[in-house]
């Protein structure tokens, strides 16, 4: 039974609009930004935090909680250049851009969107993008976090794509 790594295996695209994130069509998807030759090694962020709603009573004798909403937290990490697909990048995570970013996990990256995979969609925001101070032997990144807009398709409750 082999583990799974990440290098190579992970596809990543800012896309401008999906009619219905449960679904997300081809030509959607291939309408986007791909965005994972250009992202530093750490720089994706798909996290999500779970609120606790206590459920204890008067006559508990230990608390007690159940969920409550989820908090999503997004964000890329680019590394800038002059090249068409650096710039397309760069032209398209700017602040206030409305859009989604689609994770798509455990398949090669350089795979093509097909129908039949699963892959996580993340309405969103962008917040202000902020560049890395600079540094000796560094290549120029730029954070881009970005806040969710509305519920996700996320890792436990990913898209299907659709042709």
């Amino acid at each position: 039974m082999a583990d799974y790594g990440f290098d190579g295996m992970i596809k990543v695209s800012w896309v401008p609009a999906i009619a219905n994130i449960a679904a997300p069509t081809l030509a959607e998807l291939n309408a986007g930004v791909s965005l994972e030759c250009r992202l530093t090694p750490d720089g994706l962020t798909t996290g999500a935090e779970t609120a606790e709603v206590d459920s204890s009573k008067l006559c508990s004798t230990s608390n007690s909680a159940v969920v409550g909403r989820r908090t999503f937290t997004v964000g890329v990490k680019y590394v800038r250049g002059d090249d068409d697909e650096a710039v397309a990048v760069e032209e398209a995570l700017v602040y206030g851009a409305r859009g989604f970013k689609v994770v798509r996990r455990d398949l090669a990256a350089t795979v093509d969107w097909a129908a039949g995979q699963k892959a996580e969609v993340y309405p969103a925001q962008v917040r202000q993008p902020n560049p890395d101070a600079p540094a000796a032997n560094a290549l120029q990144a730029v954070d881009v976090p970005m806040v969710v807009t509305s519920e996700p398709k996320g890792y436990g409750d990913p898209a299907v794509v659709v042709a």
